[in-house]
């Protein structure tokens, strides 16, 4: 398969890529030429340039994401997308055709095994907004069969707490190794703990193909970020509302993820905090400020009434937890706040100069 980046010389079963450059170097940070290992194919995303402000980024074609609508091997009847190149944003899609590209061939990594292995897995259509359920507001006692009732969600999320960085206590490594076992759906790991420098690395071991830790508990953020993306797993960074991005801002290359906390982290169902507003619009800045391809996760209070205004601010992945398990039809909760929050930005300022 080509990329921008190159040719995909390899393929490994947790859905990581080595590239070959036109310099003939392999490659791993997002379209550059350094020496390393590209972050899961399932990360990767771009949009084609706006047709207007007005009217949001390019639609891509939901029909162009699937193999069927690449035309095969040679890359012939790619659709509206010729001649550009197509990633997708979904949590488990892999990159697909490029302009000038050998083929535009199809690649799709491995669908069983530990979390970090499957996250490339299943096709679905496309999206620009990933929607994450949090099982802290499941119940406990049916995990498996909660995971289940939401397979269609990008992501579940799962709290892990200390009861010292928060004052709540919820579960550890071994729950998160089994959910892993009874879920297609990869894992989104928040750890609100103390010593994340020691602790993080294990939930990838334990099946997480994403694992946040917090900016206010690492001793070495850039290292841990560093660490976990070494052990197959996307990183992410998070941010309680007190504590400002901006002091963070060298550190945003490290990350594949975000995450700007919405309430005070340590206990579901809490009320939305409009002040964050501002600090998600920062954050988006940044990001385009660096041409960076980082998501922007929100987590806290995320329902049908505060989806909309996440994403304008410059939001695009979303934890839920009440908004979906409190839900009659938690799969069709998932499915609502996802069409609200790609409506949104469809025509949002932000994705439109990304």
């Amino acid at each position: 398969m080509t990329t921008p980046g190159g040719l995909v010389t390899a393929v490994g079963p947790s859905g990581w890529a080595r590239y070959e450059s036109p310099r003939g170097a392999a490659t791993a940070s997002p379209w550059t030429r350094e020496t390393r290992i590209h972050p899961p194919l399932r990360g990767l995303r771009t949009r084609e340039p706006c047709a207007s402000r007005a009217g949001g980024p390019r639609d891509l074609g939901r029909a162009a994401a699937r193999p069927e609508a690449s035309g095969g091997p040679d890359g012939a009847g790619r659709g509206p997308s010729e001649g550009k190149h197509r990633t997708v944003l979904n949590a488990r899609f892999v990159v697909t055709g490029v302009p000038g590209g050998a083929g535009g061939a199809e690649e799709r990594a491995a669908s069983s095994g530990s979390g970090a292995e499957k996250c490339a897995g299943a096709w679905q259509s496309w999206h620009m907004a990933q929607i994450n359920p949090s099982i802290l507001s499941a119940d406990f006692a049916r995990l498996a069969e909660e995971a289940k009732a939401v397979e269609g969600a990008d992501w579940l999320h799962v709290d892990v707490m200390d009861n010292h960085f928060v004052p709540n206590l919820t579960l550890g490594v071994p729950v998160v190794e089994s959910l892993s076992r009874a879920t297609d759906t990869p894992l989104d790991c928040h750890l609100m703990m103390e010593d994340p420098d020691r602790w993080a690395p294990q939930y990838v071991e334990a099946g997480a193909g994403s694992v946040t830790f917090h900016a206010e508990a690492a001793a070495a953020p850039v290292r841990l970020a560093r660490e976990i993306r070494a052990k197959g797993a996307r990183a992410a960074m998070a941010l309680k509302p007190a504590t400002p991005v901006e002091p963070y801002e060298d550190l945003l290359p490290e990350l594949d993820m975000l995450l700007v906390m919405t309430v005070e982290p340590g206990f579901g169902g809490q009320a939305f905090l409009d002040i964050m507003l501002p600090k998600i619009r920062r954050t988006r800045e940044l990001i385009n400020k660096h041409g960076l391809e980082l998501w922007l996760q929100v987590d806290g209070g995320v329902s049908e009434s505060t989806i909309e205004r996440c994403a304008e601010a410059g939001a695009d992945v979303f934890v839920a937890g009440s908004a979906v398990y409190g839900a009659e039809d938690p799969a069709q909760a998932v499915r609502t706040l996802r069409e609200q929050a790609d409506r949104t930005i469809a025509s949002a300022p932000w994705a439109c100069n990304h």
